[in-house]
């Protein structure tokens, strides 16, 4: 009897959803985003048969990620970060989805590494060190990093607001 027979479909559904998150929080694109988790997915079955680990599944996307990163750069035919849809399809949508269009414009100013670290830590909930492991970074490196991006969030926000008000 394999062990993936012990785990409910609404795990591996649950923990699938999670990667294809943090999958999209890398490229902001949503077919990057699915060749991703369906690649990583795939690599973790192979070596594991079976799906039960956040971590291990997301270090798989993430070394996917870069090395698709990497082929992109060496070959300089597409672009790291892609338009987003979003869609426009109700009236009484509109606030929502202009704040998603601002916090997109906000996050394409950071690099993937910060974008990233931001995602694990703030919509994840991972804690610096559960971060290190994944990211294979110091504890301390994270920290700093995390900082940073915060600090970058900020200060854009604060540059839109003061344009907002200049209009």
């Amino acid at each position: 009897m394999s062990d993936r027979t012990n785990q409910s479909p609404t795990d591996e559904s649950a923990l699938i959803q999670a990667g294809y998150r943090y999958a999209y929080s890398l490229t902001h694109d949503r077919h990057d985003a699915e060749d991703l988790i369906q690649q990583a997915a795939l690599q973790v079955f192979k070596s594991k048969d079976r799906l039960s680990d956040k971590r291990y599944l997301f270090v798989a996307i993430r070394n996917l990620y870069i090395d698709r990163w990497r082929s992109q750069r060496r070959s300089a035919t597409h672009r790291l970060v892609d338009e987003v849809e979003i869609p426009d399809s109700a009236a009484n949508h509109v606030d929502v989805v202009h704040d998603r269009i601002d916090i997109e414009q906000m996050l394409r100013h950071l690099r993937f590494e910060e974008r990233e670290l931001l995602y694990l830590n703030c919509v994840e909930g991972y804690s610096a060190a559960q971060i290190s492991e994944i990211t294979g970074k110091p504890r301390g490196t994270i920290l700093s990093q995390l900082a940073r991006a915060k600090q970058k969030l900020r200060e854009q926000d604060e540059r839109e607001k003061e344009m907002q008000n200049a209009d």
